[in-house]
């Protein structure tokens, strides 16, 4: 059959992000980012059939062919390319690899925000999410998840910055920006309170842009919120720089991001076959190589990782 990968609806422009919830909060950038240019899609190796991950599937959605995948926009995950108009990223190559694996169309719908995502679960509109949606507790109450991606919460800043934030302590007198709502702000307020002279200043954002156009223009000395969407700004700025990256110190206890669906799902569990699937055949290391996130890389992937505390 023809791999196809659909789009049946384009995200409205300025969306606020809720993807990685209850996590740093990272939100969508109202422009346009460039393309990741390390590695084009078809350099990625294509996973061959296998029938016996295709028979971890439902009948009914072996029968209907078709498993209805939601994203949201948020690079490096799934974002415009330099067209304006095609949609790539970490999402796009997942989809098209599964439909490798499996034999079944996935039909990908980007979705303004998460809570849109959560909204087409309810109305049986979508399948499974593929946007990146933190195993933590909180979202493990109501989401079984197919985890395949560490994350971390971490701080990045100028190249010529005459102060180096690289862990909350070091934040203690320096203007932090962060998203507004977001875990990292409470984080933050708490290190803030235990600070032995000067507290953090919190610079408060909307949206992920500016909160790190703040940090270029020098009225914040640091931005902190997830490594992998910082990865990606880092990556198309050389004036940006990552700090203490991979740090489980950084007020975030380990935690992870998988594909996820609502609690009972039948899909999960094929899901991470196909994430088994996926890495066997050379694909998983070659996605997190292509988007130059290496450092999130899971030897062994799981179902619904969060402990409560």
């Amino acid at each position: 059959m023809a791999l196809r990968t659909t789009l049946a609806r384009v995200a409205v422009a300025g969306v606020a992000t809720l993807s990685l919830l209850a996590m740093a909060g990272c939100a969508t950038p109202a422009a346009e980012p460039a393309a990741v240019e390390e590695t084009t899609a078809s350099e990625l190796p294509t996973p061959e059939f296998s029938q016996e991950i295709q028979d971890l599937f439902p009948a009914e959605v072996v029968e209907a062919g078709v498993i209805r995948a939601a994203a949201i926009p948020l690079p490096p995950y799934s974002y415009k390319d330099a067209d304006g108009t095609t949609d790539i990223g970490i999402n796009w190559d997942t989809a098209a690899a599964i439909e490798a694996l499996t034999g079944l169309d996935v039909e990908l719908e980007v979705a303004p925000t998460q809570a849109d995502i959560f909204t087409g679960f309810t109305s049986d509109r979508y399948d499974i999410g593929l946007s990146p949606l933190s195993n933590i507790p909180a979202t493990q109450q109501n989401y079984d998840f197919a985890v395949w991606v560490a994350e971390y919460v971490v701080f990045i800043q100028t190249k010529d910055a005459t102060v180096t934030v690289d862990s909350l302590e070091s934040a203690c007198g320096a203007t932090i920006a962060t998203l507004k709502g977001g875990t990292a702000q409470t984080v933050l307020e708490n290190a803030s309170a235990k600070c032995a002279d000067e507290p953090i200043d919190i610079a408060l954002y909307a949206d992920q842009d500016s909160a790190i156009l703040a940090v270029k223009s020098g009225r914040a000395d640091a931005a902190f919120s997830s490594q992998i969407p910082l990865t990606y700004y880092a990556n198309q700025d050389d004036y940006l720089v990552l700090s203490g990256a991979n740090s489980t110190d950084n007020g975030f206890p380990p935690f992870w991001v998988g594909t996820y669906a609502p609690k009972g799902s039948e899909l999960i569990d094929p899901m991470l076959g196909v994430w088994n699937g996926l890495k066997e055949a050379g694909f998983y290391d070659a996605l997190l190589t292509k988007y130059d996130i290496k450092g999130n890389a899971m030897d062994e992937f799981g179902i619904n990782l969060a402990v409560a505390p």
